[in-house]
């Protein structure tokens, strides 16, 4: 196992402006997350919290500075690999569900082995067992276009976990339901990513959604505080 499931050393993230000078998405962010912590990241609109997780994903490179996922340093891996890397080893969940109205509730769980081209025996027991963990186990086959926001977001969050990630991201897993839903929502991601030992970094609005986390930290204008 990596000594860290995710490091951050000296990273930042710039972006050139029309005038010349530079806007700093990110500033000097230096911390790492051991394996198996649960991270709660806050901070306002534009503090920074989503570019954070887009470089911990592998998604974006950061400007300056070294990003290791997994035991992996980032600049070491080919665009290729840091997808495959993306794809087996790291669980996205996002606002907004982003599933596929015209799959059904069990394809859009297992949208990443369809990508993958794994064989339908290999993912379907995995797929339905998840289902009945978050209490939809009988509504594989539905469309759905027939579930709630917060059911919507627990296939969201089981096809995130249908391959075993070691790492977790979520961007306010929980922004687009309302304050009931949002909560049992985050409960039960908890509770998935404690049973299957995985590693959980989430954006979170909420003071009380990133007090249920191990350590809450806070994004100011691109600079990081442990709190």
């Amino acid at each position: 196992m990596p000594r860290y499931a995710l490091r951050f050393q000296e990273v930042w993230k710039s972006y050139p402006q029309v005038d010349g000078r530079q806007l700093h998405a990110l500033r000097s962010v230096t911390a790492h997350v051991e394996p198996g912590a649960k991270v709660a990241i806050t901070g306002r609109s534009g503090s920074g919290k989503s570019t954070f997780l887009h470089l911990a994903a592998g998604i974006d490179e950061p400007s300056r500075g070294e990003i290791s996922i997994l035991g992996s340093r980032l600049s070491e891996l080919s665009d290729l690999e840091r997808t495959l890397q993306r794809r087996e080893k790291i669980g996205l969940v996002f606002q907004f569900f982003h599933l596929l109205l015209h799959l059904d509730v069990l394809d859009n769980v297992a949208l990443p082995a369809l990508i993958a081209g794994d064989q339908r025996r290999d993912y379907e027991p995995r797929a339905r067992e998840l289902l009945g963990r978050v209490g939809l186990g009988d509504r594989a086959g539905e469309t759905v276009e027939k579930l709630s926001g917060g059911e919507m977001q627990r296939v969201a969050i089981c096809r995130a976990m249908l391959r075993r990630p070691s790492l977790l991201l979520a961007d306010e897993p929980t922004g687009n339901l309302d304050d009931d839903t949002g909560r049992r929502v985050m409960e039960l991601l908890l509770r998935l990513v404690e049973d299957e030992a995985s590693t959980l970094v989430y954006v979170t609005h909420s003071r009380e959604l990133a007090a249920l986390a191990d350590q809450t930290w806070s994004l100011h204008s691109g600079v990081l505080e442990k709190t």
